[in-house]
């Protein structure tokens, strides 16, 4: 796979990690100016100037989960003027600034809401998401940790899932085999785990292995063109490969990713994921 490439399945990872912690955040990403002027306005006449804070941002985080990330600005910003101390929009705003690659704006927010609530599992998760985004894999790691140390975090599957790919990004690939290992133990349908596996496994050159947990991440999420290149991969290696399956994907990848560099490598001929 080549650099344009990886750097597309990253920014898609990246996004997959987020929004884990985006949804939790609001429980409904279908969000529109009808809804929020009728949030608004509710909240507006009692003068609840917190709950307009907190709404704002959970709107905002709607807006983030669906791309929509002009939207999402105004509303991050709208919440801070509401409630300058409010941590989780100071945490969205890190989000935000990250996704659309603006670094060090994104850090200066997830170190305020960091400083206003230092022991909130779930912001040290968002801001160790963007330090290794940021290949800041050190300060990632050492976050993840405290993420990780909290036993009573309810979301700790996804944390280890989010500590295994920064790991893998990182080349450590024994601590991400072990940190993937932990979040599928927790939930066996954990997806960027599955695959964070497969591919650990085919750069170890464990194909039978990488196989099996490709397999069972097909069987949960729809395969894009880099899943097609590496399960085409797994199937050219692997001891005894369904020809049917291969055929399959090789089909799929030309029909439905055609311009993708996975597509081209296909059509060059090229042997290696």
């Amino acid at each position: 796979m080549n650099t344009n490439g990886k750097i597309n399945v990253m920014n898609k990872i990246i996004v997959i990690l987020f929004l884990f912690y985006i949804l939790s955040a609001c429980q409904s990403t279908a969000v529109n100016s009808s809804d929020d002027l009728n949030l608004e306005t509710q909240y507006s006449e009692h003068d609840q100037t917190n709950k307009l804070a907190d709404i704002n941002t959970q709107l905002g985080a709607g807006y983030i989960a669906n791309g929509r990330y002009d939207r999402a600005l105004v509303k991050l910003n709208k919440a801070i003027e509401h409630d300058s101390n409010y941590a989780l929009a100071h945490n969205y705003l890190g989000v935000l600034y990250g996704r659309i690659e603006r670094p060090r704006e994104a850090e200066k927010e997830f170190k305020k809401s960091i400083q206003l609530s230092p022991n909130d599992t779930s912001l040290l998760n968002n801001y160790a998401v963007f330090l290794c985004d940021d290949k800041q894999f050190e300060r990632a790691q050492t976050l993840f940790k405290k993420v990780l140390n909290n036993p009573l975090y309810i979301k700790r599957a996804q944390a280890y899932q989010s500590a295994g790919w920064c790991a893998l990004e990182n080349n450590k690939l024994e601590l991400a085999e072990k940190l993937y290992k932990k979040s599928v133990a927790m939930d066996a349908n954990m997806p960027a785990s599955l695959i964070g596996l497969a591919k650990l496994y085919y750069k170890q050159s464990n194909y039978e292995y990488a196989w099996s947990y490709f397999e069972r991440y097909s069987r949960t999420s729809v395969l894009d063109a880099d899943a097609l290149w590496l399960g085409i991969n797994l199937l050219r290696k692997i001891s005894y490969p369904d020809k049917n399956i291969l055929s399959t994907y090789e089909l799929k990848l030309k029909s439905k990713y055609p311009d993708s560099d996975e597509a081209k490598n296909l059509y060059q001929g090229k042997q290696e994921y």
